[in-house]
């Protein structure tokens, strides 16, 4: 009975697609001897005969595929789930998948027989019958809660809420850092998702929709691209689609936004366009924007999440930084994967935010952000918070965003400036064609630009993404001419130079070696500009700083001095300047706000530190004069009373030194756009005119790389 009960399990494992040695051989052909009942014995071999050959190590296994098949439980928080696991790897004995911790395993089968299997700390550790063959399947059942509620950690919205996967009455959101599915580390595989969800729900996943029922709300999602995770969103959505050539434009909105539904669709299928003329061909058969019951902004293979608060945003978001950001990742994260360090960001954000507002706008838009770039970089990181940009993984404060996403997206600008435009595309259009389904680096991206291009980039690269800091530009009048200093992480560059010569300008480039270039200037010369377009991404000195709310917030220290009365209508934003010092205008004399940055909530009808300062005309700015009954801009005269805002910006009055800013509604209901000062944070200054914006401005300020010559 046992020979026979091995003989047919070894059947049955090659059928199923694990294999093991038999235990009954083959019967041997007519006139051999019959085969020994026991296997012989080991002899020696004797000096000189040759060392017996080693066994070849198993594969290590590689997923090919998953197939799952999920149920959605809200009123339980419960997913119900099998996988189907395709890998390959000839050889494997057992294995150890990854699985969230909260859920209970009940079956492993490896092809069609049952796994001894244990699940312990998150690890399914299944102990396969026989060696695997090439490519075998191992079928995981689970089930158990996911409730992670969404929640917020941080008050200056960097980031959106945080939700480690959630099923709920609102919806469901299983990304695949919730480890809701069983999977190996570091694997690229295929996913197709068969889900079954309440009837007035729809699920999305990844790639393209086919099979779905609509009475019963079952669909099946094929992502026909390997990607390094799974994520499945679920919700009561009313679905949409709009055909773009061969790609399906899909939306999944909210029945309450459901028209704001069409707008985003027709500018998803616009930007897929776009991209697939940049960059090569969309990878995917569809693309879904998706509404999400908590605050989102994210990009996944082929589809979009979006909170419900950035969908209402409506023409503001389809732009360049918004809805085109995250189709752009279906190319940039999700569709070239991400090995090692997080470059996908600062690519994106190049593309997209910057190159964007070039083709559109034009060179002086360029300019403004380039320079816009240097400007945050200088107010938010500094030496405490500064880390290389090959260090980047992930976003979470304000340094990681000017190093991940700004001083990393101008890498690319500067790789762009010394091989051209013809080489630099190519090089995007070469990674997207070579690494499409599978992972790529910072080193896959200077590849392809020197590939393209011919040029040694090593130095521009292992400059920028492995030193910290940013370039610091220093120039001077020397007995020869003008001399550049440039300390920081890229010593050699080119930089280009602009010079006015007999009131005529000329741009030329200077090779900076070493950190240092010195040049002659041309008889008549009267002004020398370095880098007057902003090319190189920099770190400004203080003085090149626009003078802004923003200058307040990133201080050291801070206070808020409120109104002497009634402070209610400034509840939101100052929910958001949490562990800031607080006071009451009266209390704001020079000694307590001496060191600080000031942001004074309250016109001088209201607030005595504001009543003070324009009492003794330190209000008079360029464009602006703040007065005790009203103001006065390039544009209108303000008295109490009128539906008019000031947000303004300047240095603070009781110490050079700090920065401060005040917001003075001339009456009860400009006080409206306080809960938004802090998105409006970069002007100089503002007025709200009966509720909308009517006027912006900034004040000027000092150019370091500037010299006049006399």
């Amino acid at each position: 009975m046992r020979t026979r009960l091995l003989s047919s399990l070894a059947a049955l494992l090659v059928v199923a697609g694990c294999s093991g040695n038999s235990a009954t051989a083959s019967p041997p052909p007519d006139g051999a001897p019959p085969a020994p009942s026991q296997p012989p014995q080991a002899t020696d071999p004797g000096p000189g005969a040759p060392d017996p050959q080693p066994k070849p190590e198993p594969a290590v296994p590689q997923i090919l595929a998953h197939t799952l098949t999920i149920a959605l439980d809200p009123a339980t928080h419960t997913l119900d789930a099998t996988d189907a696991i395709e890998l390959s790897g000839a050889g494997v004995t057992s294995i150890d998948f990854d699985l969230n911790p909260a859920f209970q395993v009940s079956s492993v089968t490896c092809g069609r027989l049952a796994a001894e299997f244990t699940f312990k700390q998150g690890k399914i550790h299944v102990a396969f019958p026989a060696p695997s063959e090439e490519r075998f399947t191992v079928t995981i059942a689970w089930k158990g809660v996911l409730h992670d509620p969404p929640h917020r950690d941080e008050v200056r919205f960097v980031v959106g809420e945080k939700c480690d996967g959630t099923i709920q009455a609102e919806g469901a959101f299983l990304p695949g850092s919730a480890m809701w599915y069983p999977d190996l580390p570091n694997q690229m595989a295929r996913f197709t998702v068969v889900a079954k969800v309440p009837e007035d729900w729809e699920v999305v996943g990844q790639g393209a929709r086919h099979e779905y029922d609509p009475k019963t709300k079952k669909a099946t999602w094929c992502d026909p691209v390997p990607a390094d995770r799974l994520d499945v969103v679920a919700g009561p959505y009313v679905h949409e689609e709009l055909k773009s050539g061969r790609v399906t434009i899909r939306s999944y909105f909210f029945k309450e936004d459901v028209s704001q539904a069409e707008a985003y669709r027709k500018a998803a299928a616009d930007w897929v366009e776009h991209w697939s003329k940049l960059l090569g061909p969309y990878p995917y058969d569809d693309f879904s924007i998706v509404e999400n019951f908590f605050s989102t902004g994210y990009g996944m293979p082929a589809f979009t999440l979006l909170g419900q608060d950035v969908i209402r945003m409506g023409p503001r978001y389809l732009g360049e930084g918004g809805l085109g950001h995250e189709v752009l990742h279906c190319w940039w994260g999700n569709g070239v994967f991400i090995e090692g360090a997080n470059w996908c960001e600062a690519a994106t954000t190049y593309c997209s935010n910057y190159h964007w507002v070039e083709f559109t706008q034009g060179d002086a838009a360029a300019r403004k952000y380039r320079r816009h770039q240097s400007v945050r970089y200088s107010m938010h990181v500094n030496d405490a918070n500064d880390y290389p940009v090959r260090k980047f993984m992930g976003k979470v404060t304000e340094a990681d965003n000017e190093i991940g996403y700004g001083k990393g997206s101008m890498l690319f600008h500067l790789a762009r400036r010394r091989i051209g435009d013809k080489a630099f595309w190519a090089a995007l259009r070469r990674v997207v064609r070579d690494r499409t389904g599978a992972r790529a680096s910072w080193d896959d991206f200077r590849a392809a630009m020197e590939a393209e291009s011919g040029e040694d980039l090593s130095g521009l690269f292992r400059a920028w993404l492995d030193g910290k800091g940013a370039p610091e530009m220093t120039l001077e009048r020397t007995g020869k001419g003008a001399k550049l200093t440039v300390k920081g992480p890229l010593k050699d560059l080119r930089v280009r130079v602009r010079t006015t010569v007999n009131g005529t300008a000329t741009d030329d480039d200077v090779a900076v070696k070493d950190g240092v270039a010195e040049w002659a200037l041309p008889a008549g010369t009267t002004r020398v500009e370095v880098d007057p377009d902003f090319d190189v991404f920099r770190r400004l000195a203080p003085e090149e700083l626009p003078i802004c709310l923003n200058r307040v917030v990133v201080a050291p220290k801070q206070v808020v001095v409120l109104p002497d009365g009634e402070a209610g209508a400034y509840a939101e934003v100052l929910a958001r300047l949490e562990g800031w010092e607080r006071l009451k205008g009266a209390e704001a004399t020079p000694e307590a706000l001496r060191g600080k940055a000031v942001f004074v909530l309250g016109g001088p009808d209201v607030n005595a530190l504001a009543k003070r300062w324009a009492e003794s005309g330190a209000l008079k700015l360029a464009g602006v004069e703040v007065r005790t009954d009203g103001w006065k801009d390039d544009k209108e005269e303000v008295k109490l009373g009128q539906d008019r805002g000031l947000l303004v910006s300047f240095v603070s009055p009781d110490d050079p030194g700090q920065q401060a800013a005040l917001f003075f509604p001339a009456s009860a209901a400009a006080t409206k756009p306080a809960r938004l000062l802090l998105y409006y944070a970069w002007d100089g200054w503002l007025v709200w005119r009966d509720g909308k914006i009517a006027a912006r401005g900034e004040f000027p300020v000092a150019n370091r790389l500037a010299m006049e010559v006399k």
